[in-house]
C-alpha cells in the first residue's frame, strides 16, 4: 500500500498548527467528563463567588445584598460574558475558568520557550495541567488562576510596551489595567506592580517612559488598595506548610493534611530559588513569581500554593536537565534518564491524587465550610416558598449561590446579646466559624439569646445559628414544628 507523503506532511502541519486547541479540548474535556470540577454550586472561592452574582445581578436587573460586600476583586470584569450569555450558569463559569487557566498555562510555556528551553517548558506544562494544585484552583475559580493568567499576560504586556515606545498608547494602558487586576486579587498580586516598577527604573527604554510608568503604577495600586480597603476574604497569617499540603489534597482545605507533603514542597523550593538565583534576578516574570510567593506568604492558601508550585514546575525540570546532562554520557538512559523517572514518578502521583479527587466529590466530599453551606440550602429548600428567610454568612457570596435566597454579611459582635439582636432585625439564620477568634464576640452574644438564638447545626467548620422571631414582650413566638434532618447526612473529609 502505498503511502502519499504530501498528504502526510499536510495532516502534520495542521497537527502542529492546532496542537494547542486539541490539548484544550482534551484537558478541558476531561476536567468536566470525569467528574474533576464540579458544576454544583459548591466549592468556589468567595471572592469568584461575589463577582459571579456582582454580574448576574447587572445583567439581571436584580437588586440583591452583593453591593453590601464591598467592592468586589476585578475577576467581575472578567466574568461580564457569563452576565451577558449564562446568567445563573455554575456550569458555564467553570468551563469559562477552565479556557482562562489553559490560556494562562499557554503564556507561560510560551515564556520557558523563550528562556531557551522548550523540552523543559513542555515537560513543565503537561505537569503543571495534570496537578492537584491547579485542578484544585480551577474547581474552586480560585484566585491562583487567575494570577496565573494575569502574571503571563503582564510579562508579554510589558514586551509589547517597551517595542512600541508609546508613552500613552494602548500597550501602557492595558499594561496598568492588567498590574492592578492582579493586586485586587491576592496580596501576592502586589509583586507585579513592585517588581514592573524596579524593572522600568533600573532598566528604563527612556526617562520619560519610566516616569509614566511609574506614576501609572503607583496610582493604579494605591488607588486600589484605598478603595477596596485592602483584601477581603483572606485568611491572614495562615500555615504555608499546611497550605501546601492542602492543595496536594484530592479536595483541598478538608480533613488532615500530611503536613509531611508541604514540607517537602517548600524544601524543593528553597532548592530550586537558591540554586536558579541568577536567572530569577534577571528575568522578569522570574521575578514575579519569586516575589509574589514571598509577598503571598502571609495570606498562605490554595492561590498561594499554586504560584509556589508553578515556580517550582518550570524552573525544576529546567535545573533538573542540566543535572541529569552534567552526568555525562551518551543514549537516552544517560541524557534523560533521571528527568523522565522522577518526572513519570510525580506524573503518576498527580493521577492518582485526581482520581481520589473523582471519587471523594462522587460521594458528595465537601470541606469543612461547604458542609455547613449546604446543610443550610438543604434546610432552605424543605421551608415553604411563603416562609421567611435572612441570612446572615461569613461566607455571603457563596452562601448565596447555593441557598439562591437573601443573604448578607456576618455582622460584627455587639455590646450584648439584646444589641446584637436589634442590629440582624430581620436575620432569620446566621452561619460561621465560631472557632474563629474574630467571631469570639459574635458567639458571646449569641450565647447570652437563650431561647432566641438556636444552634440548629453544630460541626467541625462552625455552627448555623436560627434566630426565632421575638414578640413586643422580648418572648419567642412559637412555630410549627419543623422537619428534622440528621446531621451526618453530608459526607465530610
Amino acid at each position: 500500500m502505498n503511502s502519499n507523503p504530501s498528504a502526510t506532511a499536510s495532516a502534520l502541519s495542521v497537527l502542529g498548527r492546532y496542537w494547542g486547541w486539541l490539548v484544550l479540548a482534551a484537558w478541558g474535556g476531561a476536567l468536566l467528563g470525569l467528574g474533576l470540577v464540579r458544576t454544583a454550586p459548591l466549592g468556589l472561592d468567595e471572592g469568584a463567588a461575589r463577582g459571579l452574582l456582582l454580574i448576574w445581578s447587572v445583567f439581571d436587573r436584580i437588586i440583591n445584598p452583593i453591593v453590601t460586600m464591598g467592592v468586589p476583586d476585578f475577576r467581575a470584569l472578567l466574568f461580564a460574558p457569563l452576565g451577558a450569555y449564562w446568567t445563573g450558569s455554575v456550569f458555564a463559569a467553570k468551563v469559562y475558568t477552565i479556557l482562562l487557566t489553559f490560556g494562562g498555562v499557554a503564556l507561560l510555556h510560551a515564556w520557558a520557550r523563550r528562556t531557551g528551553n522548550t523540552e523543559a517548558a513542555l515537560l513543565a506544562s503537561a505537569l503543571l495541567l495534570v496537578s492537584p494544585p491547579l485542578i484544585g484552583q480551577v474547581d474552586a475559580m480560585g484566585s491562583g488562576v487567575f494570577l496565573l493568567l494575569a502574571f503571563g499576560l503582564g510579562a508579554w504586556l510589558d514586551q509589547a510596551y517597551r517595542r512600541a515606545k508609546r508613552p500613552f498608547g494602548g500597550w501602557f494602558f492595558v499594561q496598568i489595567l492588567c498590574a492592578g487586576f492582579a493586586v485586587t486579587l491576592h496580596p501576592a498580586g502586589l509583586a507585579y506592580p513592585l517588581v514592573l516598577a524596579w524593572s522600568w527604573y533600573s532598566n528604563p527604554l527612556d526617562a520619560r517612559l519610566r516616569r509614566h510608568v511609574l506614576i501609572g503604577l503607583g496610582v493604579i495600586t494605591l488607588l486600589i488598595l484605598a478603595v477596596r480597603q485592602g483584601w477581603r476574604a483572606i485568611d491572614w497569617f495562615t500555615s504555608p506548610v499546611l497550605a501546601l499540603a492542602q492543595s496536594l489534597q484530592p479536595i483541598a482545605g478538608g480533613g488532615e493534611a500530611s503536613l509531611l507533603l508541604g514540607w517537602l514542597l517548600l524544601t524543593v523550593a528553597v532548592v530550586v530559588v537558591v540554586a536558579d538565583r541568577r536567572f530569577l534576578s534577571a528575568d522578569l516574570l522570574g521575578r514575579i513569581l519569586l516575589f509574589s510567593v514571598l509577598l503571598g506568604a502571609v495570606a498562605a492558601d490554595g492561590a498561594w500554593a499554586l504560584l509556589l508550585f508553578i515556580l517550582v514546575m518550570y524552573r525544576g525540570v529546567v535545573l533538573l536537565i542540566a543535572l541529569n546532562q552534567a552526568f555525562g554520557g551518551h543514549g537516552l538512559a544517560r541524557q534523560r534518564g533521571l528527568v523522565l523517572g522522577l518526572l513519570f514518578v510525580l506524573a503518576t502521583v498527580f493521577m492518582v491524587t485526581d482520581k481520589s479527587r473523582i471519587q471523594g466529590l462522587r460521594e458528595g466530599v465537601l470541606n469543612k465550610q461547604d458542609v455547613l453551606i449546604k446543610l443550610l440550602a438543604d434546610d432552605v429548600a424543605d421551608l415553604p416558598e411563603d416562609a421567611p428567610f435572612q441570612a446572615a454568612s461569613q461566607w455571603p457570596g457563596r452562601t448565596m449561590i447555593a441557598v439562591k435566597r437573601t443573604v448578607f454579611p456576618l455582622p460584627r459582635g455587639a455590646e450584648n446579646g439584646e444589641a446584637l439582636l436589634r442590629s440582624i432585625s430581620g436575620i432569620t439564620h446566621l452561619i460561621f466559624d465560631h472557632q474563629n477568634p474574630a467571631n469570639r464576640d459574635l458567639a458571646r452574644n449569641i450565647a447570652e439569646l437563650s431561647g432566641v438564638a438556636e444552634t440548629t447545626v453544630l460541626e467541625e467548620g462552625g455552627v448555623i445559628i436560627h434566630i426565632r422571631p421575638v414578640t413586643g414582650g422580648r418572648g419567642p413566638v412559637h412555630e410549627p414544628e419543623r422537619s428534622s434532618r440528621p446531621r451526618d447526612d453530608v459526607p465530610k473529609l
